[in-house]
């Protein structure tokens, strides 16, 4: 019995040694490379610490004492909403440098950035800073894509699907957008009539707008029309347990979370835990998911085959098909894996992120009224003189200037993606503001986009001369750099563009670089 203790112990205390060993070791890399550090005696990318961390974060920040709670807080996940530039002034600063610090861990070395040098640098260079294998993890349920590849791989994908998001695939989202926001609106007044009153009061538009978000990419897509509402009689396809769209919701609205788990498991949820049936729920729409895109992808097949003359449809999956199709031979074709790996990209990930950016200007615009008003007097301009004319897509969208203003500035405050994260193979040299450093192998770059949105340097005061009169009549408590002011986005009549384009590095809500999000025109559309 001694004799096993004594191996338990043994064993223990060499796991405790490896993470002792990794503590060690970042640290003397940390201060080999020059730039400011902080320890911590944690493995923040740890999944027990994830998972735990995150929903304590509250109960932390109220027994905690501040001093302690702030050095805590950068390794729980997702600090950068709630400590914007914080860090990076009170830690960083001091040590030197007031725009990259380290996290010395017993995980991986971690350097933490707002420096818009070092977010341009290692955007750009693909072949030296790749997606961690991580990002499978959420986005590469259904096969990998452009967002989860590197190398050769990525590039095959990454010239396919750039060559077919186009100006079809943009009209249709803008038609497919009109349609369904006119059913919202019509639903909305016609409750108002029901009432009699002036005003309909409804705690559901962020339901709504995640119910247009989800039919728009669903259509532009995979060309899945859906209605408005969803009628109660309607009933799956021989064969399928849920419609494409049921699937389709159940499956996006998990994108965040709970989609990682296989549906094995799902299926199989034990009824006496938690969530039972909505998981149980997500486990059959995966499945059918799955099962819907190949449905679809084959009726599309056929489609073609019949009639070699055939026109590509205005949705992603008969261009990526025909597209894939026209590389010629099999090394440079997408593989059904990558077919459905890139489609459920372009639905769950545009989902996600427009429903969040939608939902945010939303929010803004109600706190923030005389601003509202100010984006009305472009829409009533925008909108056609006869009320029963839907708007066209070629008249109105090379027009918007205000409402993409609004759109760019709630990107700014509210990004929806709030880091991106690359990692680095073999050792690499790496430009900064104040110089180069040389950055060990196996480290990790996290670009924190909420500190570069907020950047002292850049935006305060731009473009003031585009301020309404009354821009300044309330007492503005916050800075201007973290208020929300959507006329710093235009431009004066005299400057050669319409909306002002930030210095490099400082504006990336769609990444940047070979990387940019291929999606970046469809979100400025429906939006």
């Amino acid at each position: 019995m001694a004799m096993y203790i004594g191996i338990i112990g043994v064993l223990v205390l060499v796991y405790i040694s490896t993470f002792a060993y990794r503590l060690l070791h970042n640290i003397n890399a940390a201060r080999s490379i020059g730039l400011p550090f902080l320890i911590y005696p944690v493995n923040q990318n740890n999944i027990i610490w994830l998972l735990t961390s995150v929903p304590l974060r509250p109960w932390l920040r109220r027994i905690l004492p501040t001093r302690i709670y702030n050095r805590l807080t950068l390794v729980i996940y997702g600090w950068e909403f709630y400590e914007k530039r914080r860090p990076f002034d009170e830690y960083a600063a001091p040590q030197g440098d007031d725009r990259s610090f380290f996290l010395a861990t017993c995980g991986t070395l971690e350097l933490w950035t707002a420096d818009p040098v070092v977010a341009s640098e290692v955007l750009q260079r693909t072949g030296d800073f790749n997606i961690p294998p991580i990002t499978g993890l959420l986005f590469a349920q259904f096969g990998h894509n452009v967002f989860t590849t590197n190398g050769a791989r990525w590039a095959k994908q990454r010239k396919v699907v750039a060559s077919v998001i186009n100006e079809r695939i943009s009209k249709t989202v803008f038609d497919a957008t009109v349609c369904q926001t006119t059913d919202m609106l019509d639903e909305l007044l016609l409750a108002v009539s029901e009432k009699k009153k002036s005003f309909v009061e409804s705690n559901e538009l962020f339901d709504m707008i995640r119910r247009i978000t989800i039919h728009v990419l669903s259509e532009a897509g995979m060309g899945a029309k859906a209605p408005w509402r969803s009628r109660d009689n309607e009933k799956p396809e021989p064969g399928f347990d849920t419609t494409y769209i049921e699937a389709s919701k159940v499956v996006m609205s998990a994108i965040t979370g709970p989609i990682v788990i296989p549906i094995s498991i799902l299926l199989n949820w034990p009824s006496w835990l938690p969530g039972h049936q909505n998981l149980k729920q997500l486990g059959i729409s995966k499945r059918e998911f799955s099962r819907h895109t190949k449905s679809l992808l084959d009726k599309e097949r056929q489609r073609t085959f019949k009639d070699k003359t055939a026109l590509r449809r205005s949705n992603i999956m008969s261009q990526l098909l025909q597209a894939s199709a026209e590389q010629g031979n099999t090394d440079n074709n997408l593989s059904e894996e990558e077919l459905n790996g890139n489609l459920f990209l372009f639905t769950a990930a545009g989902f996600e992120t427009t429903a969040n950016i939608i939902s945010h200007a939303i929010i803004l615009l109600v706190r923030y009224p005389k601003w509202q008003e100010w984006l009305f007097e472009e829409v009533d301009n925008l909108m056609p003189t006869d009320v029963r004319e839907d708007p066209e897509y070629t008249s109105v969208v090379p027009r918007v200037t205000r409402i993409m203003a609004v759109m760019f500035e709630t990107l700014r405050l509210y990004s929806p993606i709030i880091r991106m994260l690359r990692t680095n193979d073999a050792p690499q040299e790496l430009k900064m503001s104040k110089g180069v450093i040389h950055l060990p192998a196996n480290s990790a770059v996290t670009i924190n986009i909420i500190a570069l949105h907020l950047d002292p340097e850049v935006w305060p005061n731009i473009n003031r001369c585009s301020d309404p009169s009354w821009v300044g009549d309330d007492d503005q408590v916050l800075p201007d750099e973290s208020t929300f002011r959507p006329s710093r986005w235009i431009n004066p009549d005299t400057a050669p563009r319409r909306l002002y384009q930030p210095p490099k590095g400082y504006f990336l809500p769609w990444s940047h670089g070979p990387r940019v999000c291929p999606g970046q025109k469809m979100a400025q559309v429906e939006f």
